[in-house]
């Protein structure tokens, strides 16, 4: 297969996309950049909205950012800091996560140890495609060693970029502006040879808030959009790209 990518000396990229100072939790994105303060490694942040692009920009612990005049999306964002990172690891995290050193030493030792390990993160799934739902959830301090999951939860995970950018792995924008982006990527990985894990790591923590409000509002490209109308909408893409593969159980 050819190789889509080429190789790096930057041992880590941090890649943030940033809405709010995410409301629905005691931590954000300025507690999220002091965590950071003294952990190595490039910090990107996608800046989803103006006022918080014009207030953070300028942030010392930002290495590098990009800003959308409109909210993107998880997946587009996602893509976003990917294509603007150099590091061999690739962090993921929601801005609302509260993480210390040994979690992200941890999270990189299992990425580079576990067997075609392309994406590992503290929390993930074992999905039944079939009727769209998670056989069994595996969070934090419920398991005691690294488990292959079909997704990885996808508020904080790490990524090995040569393997991701070798394999030509993206993130699908048909999913955005939230919801099924992880599903997707599982499958994907599994399609190209490789796994995703969940690892027993307990340096964060994270407050689940406004992906389980029931009456969630998104503003993507300017379009209102509620919890409800996006995972109906997500869910049909997900079973028209994905049906040949569920049912004939490859």
């Amino acid at each position: 297969m050819d190789n889509c990518g080429t190789s790096s000396t930057i041992a880590r990229s941090f890649i943030i996309p940033v809405l709010d100072y995410s409301p629905h939790s005691p931590y954000n994105i300025k507690t999220l950049l002091d965590d950071l303060g003294n952990i190595e490694g490039e910090v990107i942040c996608i800046f989803n909205n103006k006022k918080m692009y014009n207030e953070l920009h300028t942030h010392p612990r930002i290495d590098k950012y990009c800003y959308n005049n409109l909210n993107a999306g998880v997946s587009r964002s996602w893509n976003v800091g990917i294509n603007l990172s150099e590091g061999k690891t690739l962090f993921i995290l929601n801005s609302d996560v509260h993480i210390i050193g040994s979690a992200i030493e941890e999270l990189e030792s299992y990425l580079f140890d576990l067997d075609k390990a392309v994406m590992v993160g503290p929390q993930g799934a074992h999905i039944d495609y079939r009727t769209l739902r998670d056989q069994r959830y595996f969070r934090k301090r419920t398991f005691s060693k690294a488990v292959k999951v079909h997704a990885v939860s996808g508020f904080f995970f790490a990524i090995h970029n040569e393997r991701f950018l070798k394999h030509c792995l993206m993130f699908d924008v048909q999913f955005s502006p939230c919801f099924f982006e992880e599903w997707d990527m599982g499958l994907q990985i599994t399609l190209a040879g490789l796994s995703s894990y969940a690892v027993p790591v307990e340096g964060f923590e994270h407050h689940w808030g406004a992906s389980q409000d029931m009456d969630l509002s998104v503003n993507y490209f300017g379009r209102e959009m509620n919890r409800s109308d996006i995972l109906l909408k997500g869910r049909e893409r997900f079973r028209a790209k994905w049906h040949d593969t569920i049912f004939n159980n490859k």
